[in-house]
């Protein structure tokens, strides 16, 4: 599907999902090499950036969990910019895209003199929002940090090792999803403006201090997480360690009723006490004496 939008001189081609058909009218209309013709056609793994002549070509993936609509965890955009057109192709619905596609409609931003009439700050303002949407993905992080730690030291260390290893997997995630995205934005910065002008880098630059921003707080949520992890294992084992110790001391005190018990089950002509009045009560009364001893001796030695 190809959505068209043209805000004064700049044209943004937005394509969900394209068909050979319509990736070959683009390849058509904006004299796009075969190669990156055949690159739009169908998702990259990679993340990249090319350039040529008259544009760049670009892919570049950002982690989706609370804003997805295919159940996966990567949103794939590749960006084909040149002086006075950009097309964005993605593989799904993307919420991100869609906030700014408003505003490009309606002439918010050029006619507002947010940006000069070039496709270059249009790039620059779609990865910015871009960034807004990754910002609350790890604002949903941090939420979900603070509500593990809370259960943790409320008694729940068993039931948040699952929680854990799910945060766990989504930072890892954003983390290595983001950190390809350095590389693009430093050879970005240094080579567009050759494409969108003298004054692109210095406003592109804004994009990398996003990026930092965003490193920053994803190497603070791995250090806490691995805190919390460390801690949640160290309350699990204290807990383990203490139930262990019980079921010890257990077997521990129990252990004369099996020997003394197993003693007069001996089959002899002659088992004292056996046989003569209070038999049973002699046997066990001696057992509890047993026990009691030994549990004091337990405490004495503070086993327990």
């Amino acid at each position: 599907m190809i959505k068209k939008n043209t805000n004064k001189s700049i044209t943004w081609v937005d394509v969900e999902n394209p068909t050979v058909e319509e990736i070959r009218s683009l390849m058509e209309e904006f004299n796009l090499t075969p190669s990156v013709a055949r690159e739009l056609q169908l998702p990259s793994y990679k993340q990249k950036i090319s350039f040529y002549d008259d544009y760049l070509y670009m892919v570049m993936h950002f982690s989706a969990f609370r804003h997805s609509h295919n159940g996966g965890e990567d949103q794939e955009i590749d960006f084909v910019v040149g002086k006075n057109f950009i097309i964005t192709v993605r593989y799904e619905q993307i919420d991100a895209l869609e906030r700014f596609s408003k505003n490009f409609e309606i002439n918010n931003i050029l006619d507002k003199g947010i940006m000069e009439d070039n496709a270059g700050y249009v790039l620059y303002y779609i990865i910015k929002e871009l960034y807004k949407a990754m910002s609350d993905e790890i604002d949903s992080i941090k939420d979900s940090l603070k509500f593990i730690e809370n259960k943790i030291f409320k008694g729940e260390e068993k039931e948040m090792v699952t929680e854990i290893s799910k945060t766990n997997h989504k930072l890892i995630n954003i983390n290595s999803t983001t950190l390809s995205h350095k590389e693009i934005f430093e050879s970005l910065e240094k080579s567009g403006e050759r494409l969108f002008g003298a004054n692109f880098s210095e406003n592109f630059s804004k994009i990398l201090n996003e990026y930092y921003r965003i490193e920053s707080s994803l190497k603070s949520d791995i250090e806490l997480l691995s805190g919390i992890r460390g801690t949640n294992d160290s309350l699990l084992s204290s807990k383990q360690n203490g139930t262990m110790k019980i079921l010890t001391i257990i077997t521990f005190l129990a252990l004369p009723f099996s020997v003394i018990t197993g003693f007069f089950q001996m089959n002899t002509r002659n088992t004292p006490l056996i046989g003569s009045s209070y038999d049973w009560q002699i046997v066990v009364f001696t057992e509890i004496i047993v026990v009691m001893l030994l549990f004091f001796l337990v405490k004495f030695k503070k086993w327990m």
